[in-house]
């Protein structure tokens, strides 16, 4: 399914609201066994359904800002028992605050150590059961994949790579290799009901004269439905295909708009969410800066030219995490235990803090709060040579978060920076402001657990 043009996987949606209900749940259940007069249920229901709704809205935030409807914690049930604790412990740091700041809320104590327990245990149960459902490709698509060896084999490689298996593919019929039957359009329908398929993806390298046209309307009309390759490709994986993109996808496929209203409210958000972000952030900034002059007495602030919306450069502000000779041999990528990180440095890393300086760069409007990372312009030209839709980034200002962070590590070379651009290119084609507050709210996972620090 589409939120605002952003692809959210449908079993992950689902199990979001079962575990929403959950939660709605236990909150009643922790109240009525404290609380509540059983004579008045209707009355008792009404008057606290701000409450048991707050409660649900600020757990799942929770759930989700700790990465629990992520494809690999979603897999593994060590990994989904530890973070659920932590999203429960967030959860109540942020209810405690909520209830503090709004006290018309307030959840009584001793309801919530019922609720919370109670939750726990079923939201695990629910996890459980989905895996169980997951082993026996209960919740997968099947897929017949019509097309060229390529791009076939590049879907089995994708249907092994991403967690939790969203879909597999029954049967894969080659072009060259396809039945010709001029006066039979039902072959393919018959095909995919032999192999038990619900989808058809075309996945030709060059359709030109070569599909099946006759038998793939059969079968839309038949309520298969048809889908291009990087229609489908990008909808499960959540970026563009570089390898085997083609300019007329770009220019026909829909995105990559954006109206006057939405550049506006985006501009207002990243304005007040990077002031408050500074207010909240000074005296961690200010810890940070006495660490850092403490270590090796030098500078504080690492300034570095980087490039911006439509290729202007600017100065980007960083709290430095190197050492002041980090290129005396020349720039070069950022790498897995960069031994040019200083003590400091690497814990500033890992938490993103070094990063929190480029609010400033957010306020004069040189970045946005969400966007492709900026590169430098000795990286920049080098890239373009081999990439050339690298330059597809610099329509946007460039982002303190992003799309491309939040699923791949620091860039350490080509390869890495060729991923990052098939996510970077997802977020500019479905950009809203809905996927810059999801990409805000996950990004709290990759501070937590440390994904990608270098």
């Amino acid at each position: 399914m589409r939120i605002f043009r952003h692809h959210i996987e449908l079993r992950l949606f689902a199990l979001g609201l079962i575990e929403a209900g959950i939660l709605f749940a236990c909150f009643y259940i922790g109240y009525f066994a404290r609380y509540a007069d059983l004579e008045f249920l209707a009355v008792e229901l009404r008057a606290h359904l701000s409450s048991a709704l707050t409660y649900v809205l600020v757990m799942m935030a929770s759930f989700v800002a700790l990465g629990l409807y992520e494809r690999a914690a979603v897999g593994d049930m060590g990994v989904v028992t530890i973070r659920l604790l932590a999203a429960f412990l967030g959860g109540f740091v942020l209810l405690a605050v909520t209830f503090y700041l709004l006290p018309g809320l307030k959840i009584w104590r001793s309801g919530l150590v019922i609720a919370m327990p109670a939750s726990f245990v079923a939201v695990l149960f629910v996890r459980r059961l989905f895996l169980w459902l997951v082993d026996r490709d209960a919740l997968s698509r099947r897929l017949l994949v019509l097309g060229d060896p390529g791009p076939i084999a590049d879907l089995r490689a994708c249907e092994r790579r991403i967690g939790l298996a969203p879909f597999r593919v029954v049967r894969a019929i080659t072009l060259d290799t396809a039945p010709d039957r001029a006066n039979d359009d039902s072959w393919l329908l018959e095909a995919c009901r032999a192999a038990g398929a619900e989808e058809i993806v075309v996945a030709a390298s060059d359709r030109r004269g070569r599909l099946p046209m006759r038998a793939l309307l059969c079968c839309r009309l038949a309520g298969v439905p048809v889908y291009e390759y990087h229609d489908f490709y990008e909808r499960w994986t959540g970026r563009i295909d570089l390898e085997r993109l083609q300019p007329g996808w770009l220019i026909f496929n829909d995105g990559f708009g954006r109206g006057k209203v939405d550049a506006v409210a985006k501009r207002l958000f990243d304005v007040v969410l990077a002031s408050l972000g500074l207010i909240v952030s000074a005296p961690l900034l200010l810890l940070a800066g006495l660490a850092i002059k403490l270590e090796d007495g030098g500078p504080i602030l690492f300034r570095q030219e980087r490039v911006g919306r439509n290729g202007i450069p600017f100065e980007i502000l960083k709290l430095r995490s190197m050492r002041l000779d980090a290129e005396r041999d020349g720039p070069r990528w950022a790498a897995v235990g960069d031994r040019r990180v200083t003590r400091v440095g690497r814990i500033l890393r890992r938490t993103r803090i070094d990063e929190l300086p480029q609010l400033v760069n957010v306020l004069k409007g040189e970045m946005s709060f969400v966007g492709p990372r900026p590169e430098r312009p000795v990286f920049v030209q080098r890239i373009i040579e081999v990439l050339p839709y690298f330059a597809v980034r610099h329509q946007l200002r460039p982002g303190l978060a992003g799309w491309a962070q939040l699923n791949h590590p620091y860039a350490a070379g080509l390869e890495d920076t060729r991923v990052k651009l098939e996510y970077d290119l997802y977020y500019i084609k479905n950009r809203s402001l809905f996927l810059d507050i999801l990409i805000i709210a996950q990004t709290l996972r990759v501070i937590v657990w440390g994904n990608g620090a270098r």
